[in-house]
């Protein structure tokens, strides 16, 4: 049987293990490993000031959030190098306010967003516009041209390959975006499943240091 191998995000060990148990009680048969990548908190010193200049972003973000974003994107390099060096397929990277809100189906047989915030194609209007799409039970196509999948709490990566592209692909720009818009903007997934198996929990941000609100999510805010 194919089983998940899940990386957790989190920012302490006893966290990781809430989470894990979580889900090692209601789907042990469908997950072969879970591994804690610890968040990433970057310090900002005299010496790498030039480090706010790797952020594409508002020009009034403020130096923690930028630091803040930078933090993610480190952490999900993390996960993506832990994916190599642990040589795993059906790989499934969870942030710490992830929470399981449908059945873990078998892994997909394609990467996808296992959860997320359906948006127009223009960001500005996230939350703005209603968007009336139907999507059917299981994988579904992303049509870029009508909408994108943004957050980043639930990403399946299928196999190593992919994730070692996609590591390669946030290493190699002189400048990134947030990492969703970055991962909206390539085009990198191509599916998303649904129901959305993941949501995001109620917590406060520390990149935006405000409240997320898990609506957003639930049912990827159609």
């Amino acid at each position: 049987m194919v089983k998940y191998n899940i990386y957790i995000i989190c920012k302490n060990e006893e966290i990781f293990k809430q989470k894990s148990k979580l889900l090692m009680d209601s789907y042990k048969s469908k997950i072969c490993h879970i591994q804690w990548i610890p968040a990433e908190y970057l310090t900002l010193t005299q010496c790498n000031k030039k480090l706010l200049k790797k952020l594409n972003t508002r020009h009034n973000t403020s130096t923690k959030g930028i630091i803040a974003k930078l933090g993610c994107i480190a952490a999900h390099r993390k996960a993506l190098l832990a994916i190599y060096s642990n040589q795993t397929n059906n790989n499934l990277i969870l942030e710490e306010d992830a929470e399981i809100h449908h059945n873990l189906p078998t892994p997909p047989k394609t990467s996808c967003y296992m959860g997320g915030w359906i948006v127009p194609p223009q960001i500005t209007k996230a939350g703005k516009i209603k968007l009336h799409l139907k999507p059917k039970k299981g994988m579904n196509h992303i049509d870029y041209e009508r909408f994108q999948v943004i957050t980043t709490h639930a990403l399946f990566i299928k196999t190593i390959d992919e994730s070692i592209q996609l590591l390669d692909m946030t290493i190699k720009p002189e400048k990134i975006k947030n990492y969703d818009i970055f991962l909206a903007n390539e085009k990198y997934f191509q599916s998303f499943y649904y129901p959305p198996i993941f949501i995001q929990g109620k917590h406060k941000s520390e990149i935006s240091g405000g409240s997320n609100k898990d609506e957003i999510t639930i049912n990827y805010g159609l």
